[in-house]
This record gives structure tokens, sequence and C-alpha cells, in this order.
């Protein structure tokens, strides 16, 4: 059986979908639309239908192969559900794609890459879990900035990077390893302790 990938899309966006051609596809709300829009069909509709008029429900139902209704009242956000639909099918990687203008949804999506390995992209961000020990971590187009984040207390060595450091404490939610640059194709993060976030910023 091919190994899977997921890709999950809760919202319009600007992106390129072509690249995930061969993901997966689980649409969550307006998300649905964007995944419509590019590849004329979704594997998988998971929402409350809260944020759709009744126009683009039909047209998202039509379009999805398999529908999984949730309750507007329910213990996980829209975007959880469907990574825990996405986790039952063992895949190799999962894609979160989500933005808007709720700091509250940020954050979690911030908690989705810690708790599930999730890689989170939105029309500015891109954002992954560090695995322990050394990581090479390349440039991408597009993206000027490059930032560490912890939720717990870690400790990182950072080199061949713009700002390069030697077992550096990265506190809770500190802000001290943000804002780094690329020099080169690509540089280094050894994460010596704890688990860290590598996310890229336009």
């Amino acid at each position: 059986m091919k190994p899977t990938k997921v890709l999950i899309v809760c919202s319009e966006t600007k992106l390129d979908l072509h690249q995930y051609q061969n993901y997966y596809k689980i649409g969550v709300e307006r998300g649905c639309l964007a995944l419509i829009n590019t590849f004329n069909q979704i594997d998988l509709l998971c929402c409350d239908q809260d944020s759709l008029q009744d126009d683009d429900l039909v047209l998202i139902k039509s379009k999805a192969k398999t529908i999984l209704e949730i309750s507007q009242v329910k213990d996980y956000i829209d975007g959880e559900i469907a990574i825990q639909e996405a986790l039952k099918l063992n895949p190799t990687e999962i894609v979160l794609i989500a933005q808007g203008r709720r700091f509250d949804m940020e954050l979690s999506c911030l908690n989705f890459i810690y708790r599930y390995n999730v890689i989170f992209i939105n029309d500015y961000t891109y954002a992954y879990l560090l695995q322990p020990g050394m990581n090479e971590v390349i440039a991408k187009p597009d993206y000027r900035y490059f930032s560490l984040f912890a939720l717990q207390d870690a400790t990182v060595t950072i080199t061949n990077l713009k700002y390069n450091v030697e077992n550096l404490l990265l506190r809770q939610l500190s802000s001290n390893a943000i804002s780094n640059e690329f020099v080169s194709s690509s540089g280094n993060v050894e994460v010596l302790s704890g688990q860290v976030v590598a996310i890229y910023s336009k």
C-alpha cells in the first residue's frame, strides 16, 4: 500500500495547492472551496457548517467523496477533528493550511504542530516540529525569516545561519530565537532537549 500523505485545508488561501495533487484531501469549512477550485473534488468533508452559505454547502457536498457532519456543540474544533480523521490513515505527513483573523485559532494551530506533528502553512508562514538531535533546515524561496519557538523549556544549538548560538536555553514561549535569517541554502539546528518548532515567515 502506498504511503499516505494528507492535506487539510481549513480556509481559503492564495497558496498554490497543485503540489498536493497526490495527497488525501480533507476540506474544513471554507477550505473546501479552495480544494474544489484546484482539484474539483474533496476526499473528506469535515465541518459543522457554521461558516458556509447554503449554496456553498450544496456545491461542497456534491464534490465530496465522504461527508462527516459535525455538531456545533463539540469538544474539539473542526480542524482538530480533521486531524484526528487524518491520523486514522496512518499518514507519513499531514499538511494543515489555515488562516484568519482570530488569534485563538492561530494558537490552536501551534498546539497542533506540537501535539500531532503536522506541517502548518498559511499565506505567510510555514512551520513544523523539529526532530530531537541534528536538523538540517533548508532555505525556502519567498521566506525571509526563520524562527524557533518552544512551548516548554528547550535547548538548541544553531549553526550556519545569520545568528548562531551554542546551547541556547530557549525558555517557554520566549522570543529570543526569532527573526533569524539564512546566509546560504541551508543551516543546522540541533535540538538538545525539549520540543522546538521551526517557523518560516515572509
